[in-house]
């Protein structure tokens, strides 16, 4: 082999070696793709569970936080009722510390009209008296109104119901198409003897506490005016003025308060009054009607379910002052005198004058009136101030012609009121603040409703 023949087989065996190479590299390229597992990327799914998991984080922590946000803004509302109940509690002693604050009231629905709420009340106010009554079973009380009520409560701010009271009855709620005060005398009669005079006059008084506690109100307002008041003074009234009475109106008056002052009002309290409570709607108590077990039974469910027999009840009395004051005076919680007109503030029904409580007939239009009874009242003369269809203060606001007109009157600048002007005027003159208090007011209407 010459060296031409040598260099030509070495060649030819470097391009065998190479082919021999590619061709192990593609058997070894097959084979370990062969060996290998593998699947498609699922991208979209996997960035879709990633969002979802951080979505439901941050609505945790939203969710955390408002949680938390919330409980903190309920520690300063609770604060806040609680200062409120503590305030209205020292109006309830009698003592002038802080005035009392009260109206009679109308239109209590809790609809879609912000007035028809209790909450729509000024918070300092210490009680309202349902003007003409509730009129609804405790049964068919709305949840607004519960709600509501509930409410009002927490701001110490107490409830009653009142009316013109001349006849057993009275004030009892209809059922179906009959009246409360129909069905009443249906079931106890009118024999106009003494002795059932007397009886139908302590049953009434059982049955309207009965009724009243059930719809978890807090007592009485008795309106009582034997020779004014509009009822008929040709018939016969067991409580005033009329013809047919085997008792006189004083007397039947005063059996009644003295047994529905077992159940409201100052004479009992602590075991004594929680016992009379218990009585009250206890259907085998010996000296009831046995038709006074309807009552009974309709209504002590809600008594037990609201634990009522530790609750506080109060009775109050307006109208004329032909009462006994000496007889019932220890029965009576406040007294709500009627002395309407401009310039009139009234002597005090007893020798504690604040216990007595002057008032404003806002349905006449005399609104300026309360300014006088609220200086009265920061002068110690009366216990504090109220209006007769309080409701209607409701529109009143410092922009009213006549609240404007006041103030330009007495030189008065700053007022910020947008509802209830003559009453938180009242107020502010009573028991006023500091100007540095006074600020930063700003009035709010907050209506909280049942979730």
């Amino acid at each position: 082999m010459n060296h031409y023949e040598q260099n030509t087989l070495t060649m030819k065996d470097t391009r065998h070696l190479k082919q021999i190479r590619n061709i192990g590299l593609c058997v070894l390229g097959l084979w370990m793709a062969n060996c290998v597992k593998t699947e498609p990327l699922d991208i979209e799914k996997d960035y879709t569970k990633a969002m979802t998991e951080r979505a439901q984080q941050e609505q945790k922590q939203e969710a955390e936080a408002k949680a938390k946000a919330e409980a903190e803004a309920d520690k300063k509302w609770d604060a806040y009722y609680q200062m409120l109940t503590e305030y209205k509690e020292k109006a309830w002693k009698n003592t002038g510390e802080k005035p009392f604050i009260y109206m009679w009231w109308t239109g209590w629905r809790a609809n879609a009209l912000e007035q028809t709420w209790l909450q729509s009340i000024p918070d300092t106010t210490t009680a309202v008296s349902l003007w003409g009554g509730y009129g609804k079973q405790p049964a068919d009380m709305s949840e607004n109104e519960k709600f509501d009520l509930e409410m009002f409560h927490k701001k110490g701010s107490k409830v009653f119901v009142c009316w013109q009271v001349s006849n057993v009855g009275q004030g009892l709620p209809s059922e179906g198409n009959k009246s409360g005060f129909a069905l009443f005398r249906e079931k106890y009669g009118e024999e106009r003897t003494k002795p059932n005079e007397t009886f139908r006059c302590e049953i009434y008084a059982r049955d309207l506490a009965r009724y009243i506690i059930a719809c978890g109100l807090d007592g009485f307002d008795i309106d009582w005016e034997p020779n004014i008041g509009n009822h008929s003074h040709s018939g016969y009234n067991e409580f005033a003025s009329g013809v047919g009475n085997a008792n006189t109106y004083k007397e039947n008056m005063i059996t009644f308060i003295q047994e529905i002052g077992k159940y409201f009002g100052e004479k009992y309290s602590g075991e004594e009054r929680k016992q009379h409570l218990r009585n009250l709607f206890d259907e085998n108590h010996s000296g009831y009607h046995e038709k006074e077990k309807e009552y009974i039974r309709a209504y002590k469910p809600f008594f037990e379910k609201g634990n009522y027999v530790e609750k506080k009840y109060y009775l109050l009395y307006d109208g004329e002052s032909q009462l006994d004051f000496g007889l019932n005076d220890s029965y009576i919680s406040k007294y709500i005198m009627q002395d309407y007109g401009n310039g009139r503030v009234d002597s005090p029904f007893t020798n504690n004058k604040f216990k007595s409580i002057s008032t404003s007939e806002f349905e006449k239009g005399e609104f300026l009136s309360i300014i006088r009874k609220a200086q009265a009242a920061k002068a110690g003369d009366v216990g504090g101030v109220g209006s007769y269809h309080g409701e209607l203060d409701f529109t009143h606001s410092a922009e009213s012609a006549l609240f404007k007109g006041y103030m330009q009157s007495n030189k008065i600048t700053g007022r910020k009121y947008k509802h209830y002007a003559w009453l938180r005027e009242a107020i502010r003159i009573i028991d006023p603040r500091s100007n540095e208090e006074y600020k930063d007011f700003k009035e709010v209407l907050n209506i909280k409703k049942p979730k």
